[in-house]
């Protein structure tokens, strides 16, 4: 699993940074979390395959997270995608894409499958590989973070252990590491736990951006290996972050604290930031593990062992 960031800018883009945008690639699905102007040409840039992108996840409609979205959707049109797409984000979303395509008149040769978010918290995808939910946060108009949760996965199956037991290898295999018990022609039941290392846990990737710290993001980002989280202004500009509803290096910093997050990342800065060394710096007092995110920079997450 691994993250590239299209864009870590705030409110307007700048030579260095463009708008809101980032992707986690998972075996072979991608996700795209917000898609702002300019997120095609990163996407190009980090030479990440239109073929691969599955969701769509945007926080919220402020303009610097959406601007990009049609210009993203028209591009897989010429690239003459068929398969679905899914759209996730506020309500009004589709309301937005549906005006645009009809202005522009644009027609898809692909599905899009849209989830408009209403509720505190809802599942947004609940699968045999990986879980994902949405939280409302604190920003001046509706907006969402998101956390991708893999399914555990079964704990490595002992050959060794099986022969002991007198399982025959081939078909019993399959069910005793499916987490099935089987039954032997003695008689003898073996069950998976005898054969069966310690359940491996899943990663857990939180994406939080344009909010105060409140318990949602605490929540969104509890025990996540990766939070990414907004960090829009120095903590010398705490009354600014609080009146514009954002967060500050410390604030991000002690959300990770409280969730028992293991690794963090800040992005969306203001345009006045030039030196983000001094932004991590100011984070990592109050965290142990914090980096910056840079446009098209990647950060990988190790494999379940």
């Amino acid at each position: 699993m691994r993250l590239v960031f299209l864009g870590t800018s705030s409110a307007t883009p700048t030579p260095r940074r463009f708008l809101p945008s980032m992707a986690l690639i998972r075996l072979g699905d991608m996700f795209l979390f917000d898609c702002g102007e300019g997120a095609q040409i990163r996407f190009r840039r980090a030479n990440l395959r239109f073929s691969r992108l599955k969701w769509i996840l945007i926080s919220h409609m402020h303009g610097d997270h959406i601007t990009g979205l049609m210009g993203l959707l028209m591009s897989l049109q010429m690239a003459e995608r068929v398969e679905p797409l899914t759209v996730v984000g506020p309500v009004g979303l589709r309301e937005y894409v549906q005006a645009n395509r009809r202005f522009l008149r644009t027609e898809f040769g692909y599905d899009l499958d849209f989830i408009e978010l209403q509720q505190e918290f809802e599942t947004v995808h609940d699968g045999p590989e990986y879980l994902i939910e949405a939280g409302r946060l604190d920003h001046r108009l509706p907006t969402y973070g998101f956390v991708l949760t893999e399914k555990d996965k079964p704990g490595r199956f002992d050959v060794e252990a099986a022969r002991a037991l007198g399982v025959p290898s081939g078909p019993l295999y399959g069910q005793l590491q499916n987490g099935q018990s089987v039954t032997l022609e003695d008689g003898t039941v073996v069950t998976p736990d005898q054969v069966l290392g310690e359940v491996r846990p899943g990663r857990r990737v939180a994406y939080v951006t344009d909010t105060r710290p409140c318990p949602m993001a605490v929540r969104l980002a509890q025990n996540a290996d990766l939070l990414v989280h907004e960090s829009t202004f120095a903590m010398d500009l705490a009354d600014e972050a609080r009146a514009k509803k954002h967060s500050t290096t410390v604030e991000a910093a002690e959300v990770a604290r409280l969730a028992g997050a293991k690794r963090l990342v800040l992005t969306h800065f203001s345009p006045r930031y030039v030196d983000l060394e001094a932004l991590r710096r100011e984070a990592a007092e109050h965290f142990p593990w914090v980096e910056v995110a840079t446009d098209l920079k990647e950060f990988e997450l190790e494999p379940v062992p």
